[in-house]
Parts: C-alpha cells; sequence; structure tokens
C-alpha cells in the first residue's frame, strides 16, 4: 500500500512543499537544458548556407551542363569532363559538407544540453525520489497495520504494539513529551497515549486506531 502523505497537516504541507520543490527545479534545469539546444541548433544556419551554396552551385553546372552544344569533337567531350568535374568537387561536396555540419550540430547541441540539464536534475531526484518511495511505502504500511487492526476488532492489542515501539524508537524527549510516566503506562497498560505518539510519528492521526462504535480519543479526529 502507497499513501502519499500523512494525515497531520503540517507534515503533509512539508512533503508538499519539498514535491513542488523539486519539481520546480527539474523543470527549471530542464528549461535552461532547451534553451542550450536551441541556442546551438541556431547554428543551423550555417549549415543551411553551406547546402545552399553548393546546390545553387550544382544549379549553375546543371545550366552550364545543359548549355554544351552537342556534335563538336573533342569540345563536347571537353566541356561536359568538366561539368562533371565541376559538380564533383565544387558542389557536390559543399551539399555533403552542409549535411555533416547539420548533423553535428544537433549532436553538439543534444549533448550539451543533456550536459547542463542532467547531472542537476539526477543530483536532487535520485536520492529525493528514493527518499519519497521509502516514506510513501512507510507511511502505507503503518496504515495497513492500522486498518487491519481497526477492522479485525483488534485496536487495543494495536495500541499495545505502538506503545512498544514507541518505548524502543522514539527520543527520551519525544517519549517524555507523550507521556510523563511511559514506564509506569506500559507496566500499567495505559497505551493510548504512547501509542498516539508513535502514529504521530508515523504520520497518521491517531483517531484512526478508535474501533468502530466507539468514541474517538479526546483531541483526537478521525478519518
Amino acid at each position: 500500500m502507497i499513501k502519499l502523505y500523512p494525515d497531520r497537516p503540517g507534515a503533509a504541507l512539508v512533503r508538499v512543499f519539498a514535491d513542488l520543490t523539486a519539481a520546480g527545479w527539474t523543470l527549471a534545469w530542464a528549461v535552461l537544458g532547451f534553451l542550450i539546444y536551441q541556442t546551438v541548433m541556431g547554428l543551423e544556419v550555417i549549415a543551411n548556407g553551406i547546402t545552399s551554396t553548393g546546390t545553387t552551385f550544382n544549379g549553375w553546372i546543371k545550366q552550364f551542363h545543359d548549355a554544351i552544344p552537342g556534335g563538336i569533337p573533342g569540345v563536347t567531350d571537353f566541356l561536359l569532363k568538366v561539368a562533371d568535374a565541376l559538380r564533383k568537387y565544387s558542389g557536390d561536396p559543399l551539399v555533403s559538407a552542409g549535411h555533416q555540419v547539420h548533423d553535428a550540430i544537433i549532436q553538439v547541441a543534444i549533448v550539451l544540453a543533456l550536459l547542463v540539464a542532467l547531472p542537476p536534475i539526477l543530483l536532487v531526484l535520485l536520492p529525493y525520489g528514493a527518499w519519497r518511495w521509502r516514506d510513501m511505502r512507510e507511511l502505507g504500511a503503518a496504515l495497513a497495520f492500522v486498518r487491519i487492526a481497526s477492522m479485525t476488532g483488534r485496536a487495543d492489542q494495536a495500541r499495545a504494539v505502538l506503545a512498544s515501539r514507541a518505548v524502543s524508537t522514539l527520543t527520551f524527549r519525544q517519549l517524555m513529551s507523550a507521556s510523563a510516566d511511559p514506564v509506569g503506562d506500559i507496566a500499567e497498560r495505559r497505551y493510548e497515549r504512547l501509542a498516539a505518539a508513535m502514529m504521530k510519528r508515523a504520520g497518521l492521526d491517531p483517531g484512526r486506531l478508535t474501533p468502530p462504535g466507539l468514541p474517538e480519543l479526546p483531541g483526537h479526529r478521525g478519518r
């Protein structure tokens, strides 16, 4: 089970703010990478100019080729060879060079955009995404624990488990804030305060553990 946000508004707002910050960070670097891509792709005019020049040369050479008079022994063949040589060593190389430059510009634009945008995005998203995934799974597991206990009518036993976890996992400051006598609460089976503190620590409203048909704990709000 996955639970996106805790029940407590403060904790939920903190995670919402963190999610929006991570999304904004990702979007900002993605936009910057796209702008760099667009800037480098602006160099396409150079490649297009080279290709256009080669195409123009080929057009002139074709006109020259078509204008060569036929039937003149020696002269016709010589002029045709000149036209072919001009096309081979001027127009065609320029067209080919223009295409190569165009492809190189695209590759450079993509590489630069990725090099600029990807590292800072991954630097934040990988650790934050891993933490958020663990957090959502932990929230979901805690919610599943509470729901099963409530549905099966074992809320008291669940509170005992939560109280034991509170004693073993909460800091002493948190423990004493939850109960003035945590040892006495455990010994006399007064689990409510410690269980509530553990549920808050897990991001859940303590009122979720109220068995069906029974009043909620004072100061708690069911969901």
